[in-house]
């Protein structure tokens, strides 16, 4: 019998060492004439330590929010499937996570999903549990997914990420808040497939994977010196 910690921690292996949807902004994150900054270059250096060393748990730190969204996500998705009116949706929180590789160095975590007959998605589902202050302003200020790419760089990323990994071009970011009255309760907004933005994800991808084995290889082989981001 497989149990929901089983389930926990090898969902927790199967993304190690990996590059995920929701840090895949960073690689967005520009040098002076070169293709990565700051934030990429120490994102691609943490990756290829996780990927050189034994898995464990012992450096994960859970902030507050993270908290509070793994707790309020379950209620978050029963509220988008009953404003939805669908039975169709699968959720994927909680103790029952799962990671989709779309290669064998990144993947996704979809908080849910809408299932066709064969168990591929027709479209996935981000859920995000914040905070009134920031709930609020999302009410104010994302109408659409260009506003939400404006606001939320970070989740427009994952979105867009996801939906490579998921071959679907559809992915619902839902905001919910329980303690809004019931018409802002949550915010949903619909992010089709920005081919132009996703070709960018792909080659700042490959070469993030290039340096990240560059930088296992050379260990290996007891290199001394400051890691090459070209």
């Amino acid at each position: 019998m497989i149990t929901d910690t089983t389930l926990q921690e090898q969902w927790l292996i199967d993304k190690w060492g990996c590059f995920s949807a929701s840090e895949m902004y960073k690689l967005l994150s520009k040098g002076n004439g070169e293709m990565f900054g700051v934030a990429a270059k120490t994102y691609i250096e943490e990756t290829a330590i996780e990927a050189y060393t034994m898995f464990n748990s012992d450096e994960n730190v859970e902030t507050y929010a993270m908290k509070m969204g793994k707790i309020n996500e379950a209620q978050s998705f029963g509220y988008l499937k009953n404003l939805l009116g669908v039975d169709f949706l699968e959720y994927y929180g909680g103790n029952n996570p799962i990671f989709i590789k779309y290669c064998e160095d990144s993947g996704c975590s979809p908080d849910g999903a809408a299932l066709k007959p064969d168990n591929t998605f027709s479209f996935g589902i981000e859920l995000k549990n914040n905070q009134r202050k920031q709930h609020f302003r999302d009410l104010r200020l994302i109408a659409d997914y260009k506003d939400l790419q404006k606001e939320h760089l970070d989740d427009y990323t994952q979105c867009q990420f996801s939906m490579m990994c998921c071959k679907t071009d559809l992915w619902l970011w839902c905001s919910y808040n329980e303690y809004f009255p019931d018409k802002d309760k949550m915010l949903i907004i619909e992010v089709k497939q920005d081919k132009s933005f996703q070709d960018n994800l792909e080659v700042r991808l490959q070469m993030a994977k290039k340096i990240k084995h560059r930088i296992i290889e050379q260990r290996k082989n007891d290199y001394k010196g400051e890691i090459n981001f070209k």
